[in-house]
Formats: C-alpha cells, sequence, structure tokens
C-alpha cells in the first residue's frame, strides 16, 4: 500500500461557504413585492373612489332630471320651451305658455300643456294642440284649442295628455291658424317639466 497524499481540492471545495446573496437582489426582490402590494390594493380603492365619485355626480350634481318639488330643472336642448316663454315667436299673435307639468297620482301621469293666446293683430287667430311626442319616440293622441280668438283678445288652451309611467314629454304638436290659415303646424320641443302631485 503506497502512502497518497489526501484529495484536498475536492473537500476544500466542498466545505467553502456560499457567500450572503447580493445586496442589489434583496432590493429588486423588496421592490417588486413593494409595487405588487401597491397595485393589489392600489388598483380596487381607484374603483372605489371613482364609483363613489359617479354616484355623487348623478344623485347630488346632475341638473337633467325632473324634481319633486315642482321646479323646472334644465333641459339639454337650448331650442326647448317652457313656461313664460313664447311658443310660436315666428307667428303675429303672442302664444306665451303658462303650464307644462306631469301631474302624478298613484293609478295616473298627465302631461298638462297650457297656452295663452294674445291677438294684437287684425286678424282672428286659433292655436290647436295635437299629439305630444315623448322622449323615446312614441306619440299620445289628444286635440284642445283655443277656438276663434278675436282681435284685441285673448284666449286660452290647456291640453292633458295620459302618459306612461316613467315617461317624460319631449316635444308638443301645434297648429296656428289666422283667418282660418294655417300659419304655423309642427312640432315644437318642449323642457323637462317640474312634477307635481
Amino acid at each position: 500500500m503506497s502512502d497518497s497524499p489526501p484529495d484536498t481540492d475536492a473537500s476544500t471545495d466542498a466545505e467553502e461557504p456560499t457567500g450572503p446573496p447580493d445586496d442589489d437582489d434583496e432590493i429588486d426582490r423588496r421592490r417588486l413585492i413593494r409595487w405588487i402590494a401597491l397595485i393589489a390594493f392600489g388598483i380596487p380603492i381607484v374603483l372605489e373612489v371613482l364609483t363613489f365619485a359617479n354616484i355623487i355626480d348623478d344623485e347630488l350634481l346632475s341638473g337633467d332630471e325632473p324634481t319633486e318639488t315642482g321646479t323646472a330643472t334644465p333641459t339639454d336642448r337650448p331650442d326647448a320651451v317652457g313656461v313664460g316663454d313664447e311658443l310660436l315667436p315666428e307667428t303675429a299673435a303672442t302664444e306665451t305658455i303658462t303650464t307644462s307639468e306631469i301631474r302624478e297620482s298613484e293609478s295616473s301621469r298627465t302631461y298638462v300643456f297650457g297656452v295663452e293666446v294674445e291677438n294684437d293683430t287684425d286678424a282672428t287667430v286659433s292655436l290647436r294642440t295635437r299629439h305630444v311626442r315623448l322622449r323615446d319616440g312614441t306619440t299620445v293622441d289628444g286635440v284642445s284649442s283655443t277656438g276663434s280668438v278675436e282681435p284685441d283678445s285673448s284666449g286660452t288652451v290647456t291640453a292633458a295628455w295620459e302618459i306612461p309611467e316613467d315617461s317624460m314629454p319631449d316635444a308638443v304638436e301645434v297648429v296656428a291658424l289666422r283667418d282660418g290659415e294655417r300659419v304655423f303646424e309642427g312640432y315644437v320641443a318642449v323642457e323637462r317639466p317640474p312634477i307635481v302631485g
């Protein structure tokens, strides 16, 4: 048997301890964990804040819905007319809207539209209402008239249409006559009326 020197290279390699993890790797891992936590908690919080802001905007700041207090609300159409406005500025007589409201009860919903006609012309005039067109495009029939309004006098017309629940009027069809001849026939856009009752 020969005495051979022990293989020290193999034993020293196995006994060499591995060094601690690199500091840069540890910092990158911590950053990654922080970003994941930020995204995991941040996205739901942002979504909740946006949802809450939309609810506040719709419920408190929206001006397009009718109110229950009997006050008129703004409309999305600048050409629409409401109470106190002249219905047909292009005609010689003055037609002023006196009533535009929805009267609601447990069993019915009625749109009431009233106009006062002042005839300061030298001819006999009259004003008729026919249909009301709702915002969904459907129409409801109903005819009302001032009758003949003589020169230097006034007359009124009040029309009422039964409309479906949750519906809203969009325009009223009117016909204006002067000495029996039509001077206007068509739909006039109306503002969102208040709900009363």
